[in-house]
């Protein structure tokens, strides 16, 4: 198992993608969450592909595990794949998007189109094929670099955002409960004139 260089989730989170070969043209990039050469200790994703005619890679599927969607180790994986085909001098990536990941097609979708791959999906826009042209590693490796920064600074915006509605919340509180008070005072002071 070939370690390949360590990466960031988008919530910052510090990660390390294995490369391991399998059988003839088949290959896996697991995603672990501490430095491992094991392949079944502490995986958060793993990427199954298989070379094809030489020049391509062809994902089979992407397996994150334990809860781990959404938190960004299907992009590291990917991103871990890209880098590797790139230095083994293929032309292109390629894999499906099959009807029975129906319940989560548009997150699919979503995640081929930010790592650079093009999509054609059916006219039941239930399965589709995807595809990512290596031909321009250049461009390909600056988005690679920049992604993970962009989803960060996105990830810290939405956050920055909740923070202040809920700044606004608890100042907007505040202020009925200070109303409250000053009123209870004035019912307090009252009472104790005449009674």
């Amino acid at each position: 198992m070939k370690a390949l260089n360590e990466a960031f989730t988008k919530y910052g989170e510090k990660v390390y993608p294995y490369y391991l070969k399998r059988e003839e043209k088949r290959g896996t990039i697991y995603v672990k969450q501490s430095p491992s050469k094991d392949s079944h200790a502490l995986n958060l994703c793993v990427l199954y592909f298989k070379v094809i005619e030489e020049r391509r890679a062809h994902i089979i599927d992407i397996n994150t595990l334990g809860g781990g969607a959404n938190k960004g180790y299907g992009s590291v994986a990917i991103r871990a794949l890209i880098v590797h085909c790139i230095n083994k001098g293929y032309l292109r990536i390629t894999g499906c998007i099959s009807s029975r990941d129906s319940d989560h097609t548009p997150r699919l979708i979503s995640f081929y189109k930010k790592n650079d791959f093009d999509i054609k999906m059916n006219s039941a826009e239930d399965s589709g094929e995807i595809q990512l042209d290596l031909t321009n590693p250049n461009k390909l490796l600056k988005n690679i670099t920049t992604i993970p920064f962009q989803e960060r600074i996105s990830l810290l915006e939405h956050q920055l955002k909740k923070q202040q509605q809920n700044e606004k919340e608890l100042k907007e509180k505040i202020a009925s409960l200070e109303h409250n008070i000053a009123n209870e005072s004035k019912v307090v002071k009252f009472l104790k004139k005449y009674i």
